[in-house]
């Protein structure tokens, strides 16, 4: 029976090395084919005694049971999950000499590699971070030509379990009963008792179960005179990890002919207790008193305030005429500021080994948007993974810069500064104390200063082109609206290393925020008129009306004012309504 079933085999490589030796193809690679495939494992119906045992993070190694003949270049290797073999779902496909990310199972993209060893004739598929959700059963598929067979391994994950907890279970003729439990375990772990001296205690029960996601919860009990002075230890360990935890409980001697120490411990608390009670009821009342004397000062304040309406009247209006006043000249200051830090104008570029892998950089790196999929770049430290930023290639670590970024009509950006050093992997929360210095667009006309608490505030236009200014050696980052020449905000900070340009395009809102960040290569060219003459009309007197290009202003111009002449002293009564004007210090 197995010489026919031979024969059959050889019977169907033959008919392929027929169709591989035509004139078109090579009988020599036709029979090594035929040659190769004998020596393949005959069962292809996936034998699920193969198991493969891998640390929870770590890296599993799952060798394809199927043996192939050395320096064998298969044609494809399939790896599949078979929860069900009608269901079969990729996890890694290696066709025509390369590896193929269509029609893979999402939760494996980036995490698996096909390591094949020519010499042994073996292919091993390695899956990195492993997940509890990994563990079952992997068919391998294996096709050479138009001949494939497959075979099957079983992936378990191991799991170190949480710290051990001990407590009294009961007390028995001089007997001290102890329980040692612990959770999450897997395989099943091994546990021991040892009593004050280190020797070994017997047990008196070992019961292990499998939780909801199938680790195991152990509980193991045993029993120690109530003679046996110190450290009582019980400890669980893990085989497969090779790792152990250990918890341990003091057994101390009563003292007799005393009152126990908790019951001088419970008559001390209790009347401290009381007390404190009292002295709550005390304050809360206190407080309460205080408030109803609050809410009455305030209420005879209002009344006073309305009888005195007249007299007020004219005061409230001499202050709101200076409070325009004062405004007025703290705008014309900061839209000089802007004037001012346009003079530092730096061309600036973006990083690509910084970038998150799903944006898309154009070839000049002045340009990024968001993608639909995540792109095959490399990962590496500098990278974030997680919050889909890029920072620009420049470094700063002296000196005044500033650049401009066209956001257009997108309706979430996130620009700024940030350090050299912050973190670019997981979950991270900007703000000044972790080396972020940013303003964001929410939505619509509402913005966000990400300080600490976060600064909202609304502009009255939107900008179209966002200008930023970084003056290190006076610790000021400023944020200008270009199209309408007016101050946004601005941070303070003592900076210390490397800061950089920061870009964020944000997510796409529902296909409204697909528009790109564009960062400017020049000036904007805003064009001003000196006073313009009336249409139709001639200027008087030869007046001649002038533009002036501000990017053929030349880099650097001396100082017209000193530092101390951009401070203004503002009336103590306008604090509330200048909060967030700030002007930068040159």
């Amino acid at each position: 029976m197995k010489w026919r079933e031979l024969t059959h085999n050889q019977a169907t490589l033959f008919q392929v090395w027929m169709e591989m030796a035509s004139p078109s193809g090579s009988g020599f690679s036709g029979c090594l084919i035929m040659f190769v495939f004998l020596q393949l494992s005959p069962h292809g119906s996936g034998d699920a005694s193969h198991f493969h045992l891998a640390p929870l993070g770590g890296t599993a190694k799952l060798l394809c049971p199927l043996p192939l003949w050395p320096a064998t270049v298969p044609t494809e290797v399939r790896w599949l999950r078979s929860p069900h073999l009608q269901h079969s779902l990729a996890v890694h496909v290696f066709r025509n000499g390369k590896d193929w990310d269509e029609d893979l199972m999402p939760e494996y993209k980036g995490r698996t590699a096909l390591v094949r060893d020519t010499q042994e004739g073996s292919v091993t598929l390695e899956i990195r971070g492993v997940q509890l959700e990994d563990r079952g059963q992997y068919r391998c598929q294996v096709r050479i030509g138009n001949l494939s067979r497959e075979d099957s391994v079983i992936l378990q994950v191991a799991v170190l379990g949480s710290d051990p907890y001990i407590h009294v279970k009961s007390y028995d003729a001089g007997w001290i009963h102890l329980v040692c439990r612990s959770t999450g375990w897997f395989p099943k772990p091994w546990a021991e008792w040892r009593d004050p001296e280190g020797r070994l205690l017997l047990f008196l029960s070992e019961a292990h179960s499998l939780d909801e996601v199938g680790l195991f919860r152990t509980a193991v009990t045993s029993r120690v005179r109530d003679s046996a002075l110190g450290n009582v230890s019980c400890t669980i360990r893990n085989e497969a990890l090779g790792q152990e935890k250990t918890a341990a409980m003091i057994i101390t001697a009563p003292s007799s002919g005393r009152i126990s120490s908790s019951t001088v411990a419970l008559a001390v608390i209790l009347p401290i207790l009381g007390l404190l009670i009292i002295v709550g009821i005390c304050l809360l009342w206190k407080q309460r008193r205080s408030k109803e004397k609050l809410l009455y000062e305030q209420v005879m304040e209002v009344e006073n305030l309305l009888s005195d309406h007249t007299k007020e009247k004219g005061k409230l209006h001499k202050a709101l005429k200076k409070l325009r006043s004062e405004l007025k000249l703290k705008k014309t200051a900061a839209n000089s500021g802007w004037r001012r830090a346009r003079l530092h104008f730096v061309a600036v570029t973006l990083d690509p080994e910084t970038a998150h892998p799903k944006l898309i950089l154009s070839e000049d790196r002045r340009c990024v948007r968001l993608g639909d999929r995540r792109q095959p770049v490399p990962d590496n430290p500098k990278r974030f993974d997680f919050v889909v930023s890029v920072l620009g290639a420049e470094c700063f670590t002296a000196g005044c810069h500033y650049w401009e970024v066209y956001v257009g009509d997108k309706t979430k950006w996130i620009l700024g500064v940030c350090s050299e050093a912050v973190s670019r992997k997981g979950k991270v929360t900007a703000s000044p104390a972790n080396g972020h210095w940013l303003v964001r667009q929410s939505h619509g006309n509402e913005y966000e200063a990400l300080t600490s608490p976060q600064t909202s505030f609304r502009l009255k236009e939107s900008p179209q082109c966002v200008g930023v200014f970084l003056d290190y050696e006076a610790g000021v980052i400023s944020f200008y609206n270009v199209t309408g020449k007016s101050h946004i905000f601005t941070f303070t900070h003592s900076f210390s290393g490397p800061l950089r340009p920061f870009f964020e395009p944000c997510l796409h809102d529902g296909g409204k925020n697909t528009a790109p960040l564009i960062i400017c290569s020049e000036l904007q060219k805003l064009e001003e008129a000196v006073t313009p003459a009336p249409e139709g009309k001639g200027l008087a007197n030869g007046d001649v009306s002038l533009r002036v290009n501000p990017s053929l202003q030349p880099p650097q111009v001396p100082e017209l004012f000193p530092h101390s002449d951009m401070i203004l002293s503002w009336h103590s009564d306008l604090g509330p309504a200048l909060q967030g004007l700030k002007v930068p210090s040159f």
